[in-house]
């Protein structure tokens, strides 16, 4: 189960990594030879990670399934020499109960020791390693007084490096000695006046080392066990009496304090004389340490990071994988399943609700799911699928939130043919194709060579082209400068003294969109890989735009980690925009794009901005917010009859509000609308379109003319 688990995680992160580096270099043939790839590596992996489950997860503290794991790591068992009498006599393949006493080395495969450790510690002292009296690994002493003399002691213990035994001392893996400090007080009378006398004695123990820096200090017999590391120690222990026993002699009190370090154990080796070997050595028998000279050694814990409770560990293990395995399992088949949408097929169950929402239900004969099904079972070439808008005007209408707008986008991808010659704009769409390719990546600006002096980025968009294109593409009588919106937006940037670099189509290629909804998926990531480089080297943690299919494009489907995304009303809102500004009296109304609305949740920051201006009244049309109309672009691919007739719906709309401006924040909705006024349509000529940032930036530019005693600088949007 692990190893299907971790094949799967493989998997998925190596292709997630390989898509962001490759784009569409990332063919079918790399990802059946990356299946293979995963499996190797995670068959590797279980192999290798055996012994850490086998163990009970020592490192991962059991799985969190050891409440006591404290106690485990100050776990002080250790093996000792054992003496066997006839009535518990045993018998063990090494023949030692024939001798009477089974050796320390015998009990290294009967328990577990001190499993935090990889070198076993005498904590018993059973080596003799410790002598107060000569303070060596020890230091204690104990007195009595009466009343209020008190008592101080002090003086030095050594803490010894095992250079009297090795050449190289300790080994590698000892690199502190485990030290306990402890006192204790006990007076003659444990009560005076009904008051307790442990509450009139002090103590304090402290310990310093060679230069006279405190190590441990504690009072009043706390005690403590610290790491300390071979040297020389000072010591000093003081007691003070007070209240009622210090005034009353014939109490008194008795007192001791005790420091102990305990050093690697010791047992005989097989190189020692028949009667010690295995035993455990003992440093103060001099006659035994005479026999067996050197031949000792430290014990290499057989049992290090053993886990007692290791059961517990796999059992917890036992029942959490399978289930994450299983998720996993279930995760793939959905994704297979996904490439022919039965799960979001499956969900609808028939209520017409995304009939009645549906924008273009008159042209394409309703029935939106069927547009789904007939694609699947190839029943159609298609084309009923490029009518979609991708508005999710049927999503939000759905009780169960079939996702069509998803759903779409993966069968546009699966669908050849036909379809893409119903899509218009072919020059502009080749154009921006075209920049997907890497023979288009010397045409941009390096990173190194751009001048980029604010963490806050601003991406125009496609603006420039767009209005080419609606020159380009009509017999036309009308006039469009959508890249005024980039201008506004540095007008209202400056106006706030906010610095935000300038992150041109010199610099970044198309966001995709477009592509990414028509269904040229190659095509989409080979810009997102380009543009997720260069937003990453480019340092910036916030990217502005006032497109609102490039923000959600950047928000939904790039891979921004550290980079927060933001509409240029948003950002405007969050900077706290408050400029005072004033209008002729005037009625607008708004729009909202489908993008920044159903798609990102954005209707409040638009009006906040509209609002903000004095002078200036906001009436909603019919349809508004989450019930927005939609302007009908869908990816510049449905600039059609039946797109005409939804634009002209929406405007009649907005002459029922009486508005002399409708505005909106997608460059987008303001092309597809001003493409009346490009074909000729006088009836909208007094309706004035114009995106909300372009609007704001006009009342500042009024501003400082009337500040300057001038006419405005810049001319309205011509209609």
């Amino acid at each position: 189960m692990t190893g299907i688990l971790m094949w799967i995680c493989v998997y998925f992160i190596g292709r997630g990594l390989l898509i962001r580096a490759w784009g569409t270099g990332f063919t079918v043939a790399k990802s059946r030879q990356l299946i293979v790839g995963a499996l190797i590596l995670s068959s590797a992996a279980t192999v290798a990670t055996y012994d850490t489950y086998d163990n009970g997860f020592w490192e991962a503290k059991g799985l969190l399934t050891i409440k006591d794991y404290g106690e485990l790591e100050a776990m002080r068992t250790q093996p000792s020499d054992v003496h066997v009498h006839d009535v518990n006599e045993f018998t063990d393949d090494r023949g030692w109960s024939e001798s009477g006493v089974v050796p320390t080395v015998a009990w290294l495969d009967w328990n577990i020791y001190q499993p935090a450790r990889y070198i076993i510690t005498d904590f018993t002292d059973a080596n003799g390693h410790q002598n107060a009296a000569t303070g060596t690994n020890a230091a204690s002493n104990s007195t009595t007084f009466d009343g209020g003399a008190g008592w101080s002691d002090s003086g030095t213990f050594m803490i010894t490096d095992f250079t009297e035994y090795f050449e190289e001392g300790h080994p590698e893996e000892v690199k502190t000695l485990t030290t306990d400090l402890s006192c204790e007080f006990r007076s003659s009378e444990r009560k005076i006046n009904d008051i307790s006398t442990q509450t009139m004695v002090t103590t304090t123990l402290t310990v310093t080392d060679a230069s006279g820096k405190e190590v441990v200090s504690f009072n009043n017999c706390a005690g403590a066990t610290i790491e300390m590391i071979p040297g020389t120690y000072g010591y000093t222990y003081d007691v003070v009496a007070s209240g009622a026993l210090a005034l009353n002699d014939s109490i008194s009190t008795e007192t001791a304090f005790n420091i102990a370090s305990f050093q690697p154990l010791l047992i005989w080796d097989e190189n020692a004389p028949a009667g010690l070997a295995g035993h455990t050595v003992n440093l103060t028998n001099s006659e035994e340490m005479a026999l067996g000279g050197d031949s000792f050694s430290y014990i290499e814990n057989p049992t290090y990071h053993q886990n007692p409770k290791a059961l517990d560990a796999k059992l917890t293990y036992a029942m959490f994988i399978p289930c994450v395995t299983f998720g996993a399992l279930v995760f793939v088949l959905l994704r297979y399943m996904a490439r022919g949408y039965e799960f979001e097929m499956n969900k609808c169950y028939g209520c017409d609700l995304c009939d009645d929402a549906c924008p273009i239900r008159l042209f394409n004969g309703g029935d939106k799911l069927n547009i789904i099904y007939n694609s699947w079972n190839n029943e159609d070439d298609g084309v009923p699928m490029y009518s979609c808008l991708t508005c999710t005007a049927c999503t939000n209408a759905c009780p169960q939130l079939v996702d069509y707008d998803s759903y779409v986008d993966i069968r546009r991808s699966l669908i050849v043919g036909g379809p893409q010659a119903e899509i218009p704009h072919t020059v502009l769409q080749a154009v921006l194709n075209a920049e997907a390719e890497e023979a288009a990546d010397e045409e941009f600006i390096p990173t190194e060579d751009y001048p980029i002096t604010s963490n806050i980025g601003y991406y125009p968009g496609c603006v420039d082209y767009l209005d080419q294109e609606m020159v380009f593409s009509h017999v036309n009588e009308g006039t469009m400068n959508l890249g005024d919106t980039t201008t506004a937006a540095f007008t209202l940037f400056e106006e706030m003294e906010t610095d935000v670099a300038y992150l041109g189509r010199d610099f970044l290629k198309c966001c995709g969109h477009d592509q990414k909804w028509q269904g040229l998926d190659e095509v989409f990531e080979k810009l997102k890989a380009y543009n997720q480089r260069k937003i990453n080297e480019s340092g910036i943690d916030t990217l502005v735009s006032s497109c609102a299919e490039c923000f959600r494009t950047f928000a939904r489907d790039y891979e921004l980690e550290d980079v927060k995304v933001m509409h240029t009303t948003e950002f405007l809102i969050e900077q706290g925009f408050d400029m005072n500004l004033k209008s002729e009296e005037t009625t607008v109304t708004y729009h909202d794009p489908c993008r920044l609305g159903r798609q990102m949740g954005i209707y409040d920051e638009p009006r906040e901005l509209i609002n903000a201006v004095e002078g200036v009244e906001i009436v909603e049309m019919e349809h508004s917010g989450e019930d927005a109309m939609c302007c009908g672009v869908s990816s510049m691919m449905s600039c059609n009859e039946n797109a005409r007739s939804l634009r002209v719906t929406r405007m009649e709309e907005v002459r029922a509000t009486g508005a002399d401006t409708m505005l909106t924040s997608c460059p987008k909705c303001v092309s597809h609308f001003e493409c009346l006024k490009f074909e000729g349509d006088e009836a909208y000529e007094d309706i004035e379109i114009l995106d909300v940032v372009s609007f704001l930036a006009r009342q500042v530019n009024e501003k400082k003319a009337q500040v300057a005693g001038e006419s405005p600088v810049q001319e309205p949007a011509k209609a």
